[in-house]
């Protein structure tokens, strides 16, 4: 399939535009009218991973981490310190970049870290805000079941692990078709009214365009009545972090160890040490002490990220929350396994015989830890 179609499968099941503004995801180099028929995934570009791709004759690349993080004046490369992204671009790969679209779903990242933990009734440490649309639709009795699944199919009425949620009431609708009008009900010139359903779903903001499509389509009306209304609700979709808590509280030493056991460090630091059992836990991988006053708010008993500077473990000594730094690499040592799950769903395995679909291999070269001497 052609990479413009390959970049819109990943838009319309990972919110790619909702975190496009903080991070640079999306296609990092790349031809659109190219033929992709495999794709590698990676943790991040760079020589191995590049020779990796070549090797398996794979002309897409897509990795957790972008390649491109920083605004950047040259992509001068030479034998002593190439340039990645010329390289990739000399030999005609294409790179795209998941990172955070990857954090804030349910599918992702810190859910499934989360899991890994034990942790039960998991929800987003910090829910993304503003990103919800309800769509109002006044639609005939007799075409209800059509648009609403029209609208499903299309990702409305998407709500946590529920789907096809709707809300409906009847009334009445009226009106007069003009005289070029070609009603599916009524006549030209003449008021007329009629019993319809008054539909209301919810659906993210980058899918709301599909979904009036979709619904249109499947309205027998000439023209169609439908209300947007932009809601201010947290999402229950997306958001950062990951909060839960066990079934039984246990010895903060013991969960630490459960921690180092699950993850695969000898070491990890801790803000304070006090005599405490730990019930509820907030986390998010990777760089998150920003949200650690998100696992304040929610109670948590300890918040585990990476990336932790000093003055923020001196900060949290003040706390009741105990703040961890299971490292940067240590939180996210599972991206390549989630990620795999994830585009296996978007992109079925090709069925055998068939040149038609996308072959997914997954890159050898797991993300290292720096070196500790």
């Amino acid at each position: 399939m052609k990479l413009q179609e390959v970049v819109k499968k990943i838009y319309d099941n990972l919110p790619i535009a909702l975190v496009a503004d903080q991070d640079n995801v999306g296609l990092i180099i790349g031809n659109y009218d190219d033929e992709c028929e495999k794709m590698t995934i990676a943790y991040e570009l760079n020589n191995d991973v590049l020779k990796e791709a070549l090797q398996s004759h794979s002309n897409l690349v897509v990795t957790y981490h972008t390649p491109l993080f920083r605004a950047t004046k040259s992509f001068a490369s030479s034998r002593s310190k190439p340039n990645i992204l010329f390289e990739a671009c000399r030999f005609g790969v294409n790179v795209f970049a998941v990172h955070t679209s990857l954090d804030v779903v349910r599918s992702g990242l810190n859910f499934d870290l989360a899991g890994r933990l034990g942790l039960k009734n998991i929800q987003f440490l910090s829910p993304l805000k503003n990103t919800l649309y309800k769509i109002v639709v006044f639609v005939p009795q007799s075409h209800l079941d059509a648009v609403r699944q029209a609208m499903s199919r299309a990702g409305a009425g998407r709500i946590g692990n529920y789907s096809e949620c709707a809300f409906v009431s009847d009334g009445k609708g009226s009106f007069v078709p003009d005289e070029k009008a070609l009603p599916y009900i009524g006549e030209p010139g003449k008021f007329d009214s009629v019993n319809e359903t008054k539909l209301e779903m919810v659906v993210e903001k980058s899918l709301a365009g599909v979904v009036v499509s979709e619904l249109i389509k499947a309205h027998p009306y000439e023209e169609v009545a439908y209300d947007i209304y932009p809601l201010v609700n947290d999402s229950v979709n997306f958001g950062f972090g990951a909060i839960g808590e066990f079934d039984e509280p246990m010895q903060l030493r013991k969960f630490v160890n459960h921690v180092k056991e699950i993850i695969g460090l000898d070491f990890i630091k801790a803000s304070h040490f006090p005599d405490t059992k730990v019930k509820k836990v907030a986390l998010c991988a990777g760089s998150g002490v920003p949200f650690y006053n998100e696992a304040v708010k929610g109670g948590a008993d300890v918040f585990i990220t990476g990336d932790v500077k000093h003055h923020d473990f001196r900060g949290a000594q003040s706390s009741q929350t105990v703040i961890i730094d299971a490292t940067h690499h240590g939180t996210e040592k599972f991206v390549l396994e989630v990620m795999l799950k994830v585009i296996n769903r978007i992109f079925p395995a090709r069925e055998s015989g068939r040149k038609k679909g996308m072959s997914v291999g997954m890159s050898k070269h797991l993300p290292e830890n720096f070196i500790v001497i």
